[in-house]
Formats: structure tokens, sequence, C-alpha cells
């Protein structure tokens, strides 16, 4: 049995799958020895008049979606004969639907639209067949190494601090450690890590990477850290922040509500989904700190996969392609994305008033070491509260 985290961020629970014994590739696999994906001729290089005109033929393209800015009409209009239709759901419902609907044999999605944090995508659904990789390589020949092979990822946000611009000309903050200080003690907001996996991943990589955080702590404090009954400093750093008082909430828009209103004195700060920083063109008076010793902390790529035996795998790429912005990135399908705090994969497409991308000082994405460490750093996360 393989250990299910898709129910992690819904059920703050573990569970095993049944049924799943199989891996995916040999399931996709059909009698002749030829996969669904081959069959299908899911990576053959044609046109994008070609992809069009067998998309028409298969008339419809359905997404399961982490967000609701997948824009039905203009899809439509683009690509007249190719119903498009949206399903905007939280992630771990769309794996759990989705897994569901695999193993009852029921082909209702073609697309799927989630980021992978924990690494359990990747590790459960993309390398067991569930789920296919789809690399439009003509779009993403400018795009960073990384991101020019496996899962095909359009763009990435990060957690970031966000502050009150109306009291602080700059970041408050520079050091991750700063957050443990006395004068922040009830000030830091952040949606709880138990119910959301880009926030446990942070704290896992901390974890992953503790002897940057030891040595930030040296920096700040000028002093070396002295653990207090936890493994290294990642776990030092988790247990000082919830001693702060820290502030758990159920969503990020709230917690820009409570930083960026105008008139306070002595606002919180709060750690925030850097998209968010679209808000401050609603009004909204927030900054957010471009700067945090060791890191400013590790990114978060979306992904879109190709579902496994879709019933229209043309359209399905003529969509995925289509939200990547098309061959020449300027495509209306990637605008709604295209934002401030959000960083295009491709070169050939700039960022929108936030910093360039080989500016970031970020950690390295370690997916296995998230997976495998997971139980291990939630629990200690509980064993706190």
């Amino acid at each position: 049995m393989m250990v299910k985290r898709i129910g992690f961020m819904l059920l703050c629970t573990v569970y095993a799958i049944s049924g799943l014994s199989a891996t995916g590739q040999e399931e996709a696999a059909s009698e002749t020895g030829v996969s669904w994906a081959d069959e299908v001729m899911l990576h053959q290089e044609i046109s994008d008049d070609e992809l069009y005109e067998l998309a028409k033929a298969e008339g419809k393209v359905v997404i399961y979606s982490m967000s609701s800015r997948v824009k039905k009409d203009a899809f439509e209009t683009r690509y007249p004969g190719v119903e498009l239709v949206v399903y905007d759901m939280r992630e771990a419902e769309i794996l759990e639907k989705y897994q569901r609907e695999h193993e009852a044999g029921i082909s209702s999605a073609d697309v799927i639209f989630v980021k992978d944090a924990l690494g359990a995508v990747q590790i459960e659904f993309v390398d067991r067949g569930l789920l296919h990789q789809y690399l439009p390589a003509d779009m993403m020949a400018t795009a960073p190494e990384e991101f020019q092979s496996g899962s095909y990822s359009p763009y990435f946000e990060m957690k970031q601090i966000f502050y009150n611009t109306e009291v602080n000309d700059a970041s408050p903050v520079d050091n991750w450690w700063d957050l443990t200080r006395p004068e922040y003690s009830g000030k830091i907001m952040m949606r709880n890590p138990l119910d959301t996996a880009t926030n446990m991943n942070l704290f896992l990589t901390m974890t992953r990477y503790h002897e940057e955080m030891e040595k930030a702590y040296e920096v700040e404090f000028g002093e070396k850290l002295v653990l207090n009954g936890t493994e290294n400093a990642g776990y030092e750093f988790i247990k000082r922040l919830i001693a702060n008082d820290l502030v758990l909430t159920t969503s990020d828009g709230d917690i820009i509500d409570a930083i960026g209103a105008p008139g306070q004195s002595n606002p919180p700060i709060g750690l925030v989904t850097s998209s968010k920083m679209r808000k401050a063109d609603e009004d909204m008076l927030i900054g957010v700190s471009e700067s945090m010793d060791p890191r400013m902390g590790n990114l978060d790529p979306a992904f879109l996969f190709v579902a496994d035996k879709s019933e229209h795998p043309n359209a399905a790429k003529l969509l995925i392609r289509w939200m990547g912005g098309e061959k020449d990135g300027k495509g209306e399908g990637f605008a709604p994305f295209h934002v401030r705090g959000s960083w295009p994969t491709r070169a050939d497409v700039p960022t929108i008033q936030t910093q360039a991308l080989d500016t970031l000082n970020v950690w390295d994405r370690d997916p296995m070491y998230s997976y495998q460490n997971l139980d291990t750093v939630r629990n200690y996360w509980l064993s706190l509260q």
C-alpha cells in the first residue's frame, strides 16, 4: 500500500489507497504494449492549426481547476467549436475526485490544474501514470533549465511576508527569525499549515535547510543558536514562532484585509501567497518583503497535466497551450495569471511590478524530502498546539 497525502489539506489525516497495487505505467499500457499516451500521440509535435482542427473534431475539453481564473468565454471565442467546461475546486478536492473517478473507470476530466507543494502529485499521480506530462517545448525554450523538462508549469508563486505600507516605508523584517521577536507577539498572521500545503512546505523546507536557518539566527542575534529540545534550527524556528502567539487563519484574503486596511497604528504582518499583491491595485495598503535571510522562501509552481485516458486529448493540449500564453506568450489564456506577485516560467514574458526571476534568492525545491518528511513535521506542529 502507498501512503496517500492528498487528503491532508481537507482531512488532516493520512490514509491508505486501496486498489492501486499496479503502477500507473503498467495500467496505462494496453494489451498491445502501447501506452495510452502513445496511442493518442500525446507528445507528437504538430502545428497549432493542426491541433485546433483535431480539437474541433473532439468538440469539448473539461478542466478540474484550482483557480476560478480560467476564462471559458475567452477560450471559446479564441477557439470556436471547442466547448470548455470548468470545474473550480480546491486542490485536495480535485485530486480526490479525479482519483475516485479514475479507479471507477470514469474519464470526466481532460486537464488537471493544481500545485504540488508536498510532492504527492508527482509521486502518487504522475509517477503512477494517473496523470500525464505534456510540455509545450516551443513555449518553454526561454525558461530556466528546471522548467524545460518534466511537468509543465506556466508560472509560480511563493509565500512572502506582507506588511502595511501606510505605517512602514519598507519591510519591517528581513530575517525569518525576526518573527520570533517579542515585538511581533500576536502580530504575525498566516493560514494554518494543517490546511495549507504551501505553508507546511515552507516549514518542511526550513527543516531541510536547517544549517542555513542556524546561520541566519547568528546573523540576526549575534550569538549561537541554543536548541530547546528540538532536532535542528528548522524545528526550533517553528517552536519559537508558535510560542510568539502566532495568529492562524483560514484565508489569505482575511490576512490581506487585516494588514492592508488604512488608519492603523500597529498593523500585523503576515505570510501570504505572493500573487495577492494584485490587491495593491484595489487600494489595499500592502507591500511585500523582497529579501529574507537566509532566503525568501521556496517556489510554488502551478502545474497543468493531461488526465489519463482523457476523451479529448487534443483539446486538452490546446487548452494547456492557451493557458500558457501560446507560442508568443501573449495569449489571453495566461492573462489572468500574469499579475503582480506571479512569475512566468518563460523568460520572454516579463513580470509585472515584481522583482525579476533571476534575482530571487530561494531554496531549491525538494519534493521527495517534503513527501517523505511531511508526517514528521506535521506531527511536530500538532504537538505544539
